[in-house]
């Protein structure tokens, strides 16, 4: 038995945060109708989203935001669910909440959306809804997907909602080493093009490797690969180009271990790299020294804007991107720890864009004494593994390093690896 969902206007909102919740959170089926009559003669298990119910099926009152198809201000008013507060209270419904309206503001980051039309100011984790209604470090919406499927198997127990399984995949990120050419004129133009970039980071390293903080990273890589495959997990690596011609970048040392993971572009979208030739520049050098990769991912651990980010993704064919988080606050920025498809609301429509959403950085931990940081990776850890969804972590190479200075992030990382557990499955 499958799902049957009935409404008297079928929006895009609607049709997509219940196959969001239905299809990618709760692995069933779900059919939508507009008519009454075909509803009642239904067979499969009844759910109705509206202002009253037809008949005595599972009724779920609706608040105006999946009918609308505008993006407005609006004041939202909150009830106290459980330990928290959840937002769009309603009255003769089976929640005290419409938890659908609740899943796709949070889940599409309308309120970013209405950030960024006021301000430029960054957004931040503690400006969101999120943080103020306590709910930030929870996948709330996973959470919600279940109060929904024990809702209806009570009321329907042949509907069928295939197993989901719990996995963690880290993702790790480094910058591809600059080599200094030979030759006094090509010396020359290389360092001309280094001191006139912002985006290089050669001078840094040097100072770093004079101080005797560098980090190989042609050493530390195929140690971390080893490390992870031990486990068999598997990570996804994010690399940055230096702003120079390619005859000065040197890959030689770190293809190897690359060619055979997932390998992405690092910060498509940061400083005044936010337009789609420069995101393309990149993914053509990736190209270079990974031909046979034929997905394009991406991610952003700086300020991520809607939506001019994103739509430059898609238009430079990026298919998946692992951009939604805080870098330096833990927690859930979608409010899920289950991908899903980026919805446009200037549009008004469903992207082809898969959005993979982390929820711990080495950049937060490191604002942790060595008790809070393990506090905070078991609860996030344990509230994932409570929904069965994907624990995603983020890490700079250099804090995996063996350096006296990273030795808190690295037994961090150690951490994670041990008490996540379970093996990534595809």
């Amino acid at each position: 038995m499958n799902l049957i969902v009935f409404s008297t206007i079928l929006t895009p909102r609607i049709k997509y945060i219940f196959n969001f919740i239905f299809k990618d959170i709760l692995k069933t089926e779900v059919e939508f109708t507009g008519n009454s009559q075909h509803f009642l003669n239904s067979v499969q298990a009844k759910i109705s989203y509206g202002d009253a119910p037809i008949a005595d099926e599972l009724f779920f009152k609706s608040s105006h935001l999946l009918f609308s198809n505008k993006l407005e201000e609006f004041k939202i008013k909150t009830i106290p669910f459980g330990e928290y507060q959840a937002p769009f209270p309603v009255e003769n419904s089976i929640l005290p909440f419409d938890v659908f309206a609740a899943s796709f503001f949070i889940v599409s980051r309308y309120e970013e959306y209405l950030h960024h039309q006021k301000t430029d100011e960054d957004f931040t984790a503690n400006k969101s809804y999120q943080f103020k209604w306590k709910i930030l470090q929870r996948p709330v919406i996973d959470e919600w997907a279940l109060i929904l499927r024990n809702i209806i198997q009570t009321r329907y127990p042949q509907v069928k909602f295939n197993e989901k399984h719990f996995v963690q995949q880290p993702t790790i990120n480094f910058n591809i080493p600059a080599s200094i050419p030979t030759g006094l004129l090509k010396k020359a133009k290389f360092f001309i093009n280094t001191f006139s970039s912002k985006e290089n980071n050669f001078i840094s390293a040097k100072f770093d490797r004079l101080t005797g903080l560098e980090v190989q990273t042609e050493d530390v890589l195929p140690e971390i690969a080893i490390r992870l495959a031990k486990k068999n997990i598997s990570p996804v690596y994010f690399v940055a180009f230096p702003n120079i011609p390619d005859d000065y970048i040197s890959t030689d040392n770190v293809s190897q271990v690359l060619k055979n993971g997932s390998v992405g572009l690092l910060r498509p979208c940061s400083g005044d790299q936010q337009k789609i030739s420069n995101i393309k520049a990149g993914f053509s050098k990736l190209k270079k020294i990974l031909p046979e990769q034929i997905n394009l991912y991406s991610q952003q651990l700086e300020v991520l804007k809607f939506p001019i980010c994103y739509l430059n993704l898609l238009n430079s064919s990026v298919i998946s991107d692992y951009s939604m988080g805080y870098a330096e606050t833990p927690g859930f920025r979608a409010g899920t720890c289950t991908p899903f498809s980026w919805y446009d609301l200037q549009l008004e429509k469903v992207t082809p864009l898969n959005v993979k959403s982390y929820c711990l950085t080495d950049s937060a931990l490191k604002q942790l004494n060595s008790m809070e940081a393990r506090e905070v990776i078991e609860r996030l850890v344990g509230s994932v593994k409570f929904v069965n969804g994907t624990f995603i972590s983020s890490w700079q190479l250099r804090s995996l390093s063996k350096l006296l200075k990273y030795k808190a992030l690295n037994i961090a990382f150690n951490q994670l690896l041990e008490y996540a557990g379970n093996p990534l499955t595809n």
